[in-house]
């Protein structure tokens, strides 16, 4: 089973009293703290994320709507100043914020989506790469807080939504629906593991200085804003005051106690500089791989899941690689021990995740920087993990119809967590070696093929249900 989750986390700002509406897989919003229904309170942090349907490039679903249902009675709470379009197969094991909103104390008994569109690009059976718009089956959908979600002064809380994918996407013949299956959870964001408080943006800088930093994402057009301090990481050849406004980074952090989002790890595409007033690219998987008489990629198509700055509305793109072309990792996969220098065009395959900077016309883009991306995905143990915390490795089966499968003729996937990989939810590091074959993982990590052997390393880990929609 594939799901996706959008988590939706609540935080008591005692003393300003700001709600934060977190997006799990990503950072926090920076949106106006007035709330829509005017209540002055607590603060309420969502996040959203996913695990990813196996055969799924990119699935954007728009949110128009998001209410709380007080239990005493009276009106709903509205928790989204605006409808969201948010991309979901991407996520995976990782959060993003969503909005700021303000949050009045007490207690909440539901909360109430309306999904106005959904839109799925997927490979088929022949490996070509489909595109379709969904008709939404019961747009409105109602999910009981059990326990009720309690906001009190200086209490943080989290809520999760997880919309289950597999279960809400159908495709019957030529007919693609959409009905959400939503799942919840509610926690204090104070007795939440560190873990389950991670969050990762990648977008572009609206500005930056020595303490702090604001993205807007790709992925949701949302303006996080992180502090930075002494302990921030930064990819190299780069400092806070080496990266320029509308330069693309992926930040990683952490939502505070007090609701705000510290950054951890920040890493920058071409060192930081910025084209002109922006840079133009995006994030996704490969479709499509040309390659010269020696082997070397020089050209491929991938399918953006995130896209930065003006890029066609032709889906896939296509990318020219150049003698001029860089290729790097990120400073998180570095920290996963990943080498800087393991990432060049000849690792380049179908069904990886690249992120690429360059400059786009007519459907195509001339890369300036090819950068190994995270991927998203969703296995089944084959046996227990080997090794002792916190390096461990295993096998994953993969799902039948995974874009793997279709273009690598993967069924199985070798994969291998480090001191760095993350645990979310109630998975531990000396705890993953007693999970047992049959087990249902899903994975944020990076995907490369040395040779003939492909190999994940994580860079979070989540255990998946295998069924599960309380409505």
């Amino acid at each position: 089973m594939n799901q996706a989750r959008l988590f939706v986390g609540a935080a008591a700002l005692a003393v300003s009293g700001l709600a934060a509406l977190v997006l799990t897989g990503c950072g926090q919003g920076s949106m106006s703290s007035a709330s829509a229904n005017g209540a002055t309170g607590q603060a309420m942090v969502v996040t959203v994320g996913d695990a990813p349907l196996s055969n799924i490039l990119s699935a954007k679903v728009t949110v128009s709507t998001l209410t709380l249902t007080p239990s005493a009675g009276g009106s709903n709470v509205t928790v989204l100043s605006s409808p969201r379009t948010i991309e979901l197969s991407g996520l995976g094991a990782i959060q993003e914020p969503l909005e700021t909103e303000n949050l009045a104390a007490g207690t909440y008994s539901a909360v109430n989506v309306t999904v106005s569109s959904a839109t799925v690009t997927y490979v088929d059976s022949t490996g070509a790469v489909v595109t379709g718009t969904a008709t939404v089956n019961s747009p409105n959908d109602t999910v009981t807080l059990n326990p009720a979600l309690t906001v009190t002064q200086g209490q943080d809380v989290h809520l999760s939504l997880n919309f289950n994918l597999a279960q809400s996407f159908d495709l019957t013949g030529s007919t693609l629906t959409f009905t959400p299956s939503i799942t919840t959870a509610a926690a204090s964001i104070e007795k939440e593991s560190e873990a389950d408080r991670e969050v990762e943006v990648t977008g572009s800088v609206v500005s930056i200085n020595s303490t702090s930093i604001t993205v807007q994402s790709a992925v949701t057009g949302v303006q996080s804003t992180f502090a930075i301090n002494s302990s921030t990481q930064f990819s190299a050849n780069t400092s806070a005051a080496s990266i320029k406004q509308g330069s693309i980074v992926t930040i990683h952090g952490a939502v505070q106690t007090d609701g705000s989002l510290l950054a951890s790890m920040i890493s920058a595409s071409m060192n930081g500089d910025a084209m002109g007033s922006s840079q133009t690219g995006g994030r996704g998987i490969v479709t499509a791989v040309t390659k010269d008489g020696t082997g070397n990629v020089t050209s491929f198509s991938f399918m953006p899941r995130e896209d930065f700055g003006d890029i066609s509305s032709s889906m896939p793109l296509t990318v020219n690689l150049s003698s001029s072309t860089t290729y790097g990792v990120s400073e998180d996969a570095t920290q996963l021990g990943i080498p800087a220098t393991a990432f060049t065009n000849a690792e380049i395959f179908l069904g990886q995740s690249v992120q690429v900077i360059g400059t786009a016309a007519n459907g195509t883009i001339a890369a300036q920087e090819v950068d190994l991306a995270p991927e998203s995905l969703s296995g089944t143990l084959t046996a227990a993990p080997q090794g002792a915390a916190p390096t461990y490795t295993f096998t994953l089966q993969l799902p039948a119809q995974s874009f793997l499968t279709t273009y690598d003729a993967l069924t199985t996937l070798d994969a291998a967590t480090t001191a760095q990989t993350e645990y979310e939810d109630t998975l531990t590091s000396s705890g993953f070696a007693s999970l047992a074959a049959g087990t249902n993982l899903e994975f944020h990590g990076y995907l490369l093929l040395d040779g003939s052997n492909y190999t994940l390393t994580v860079a979070a880990v989540n255990q998946v249900e295998v069924e599960g929609t309380d409505h």
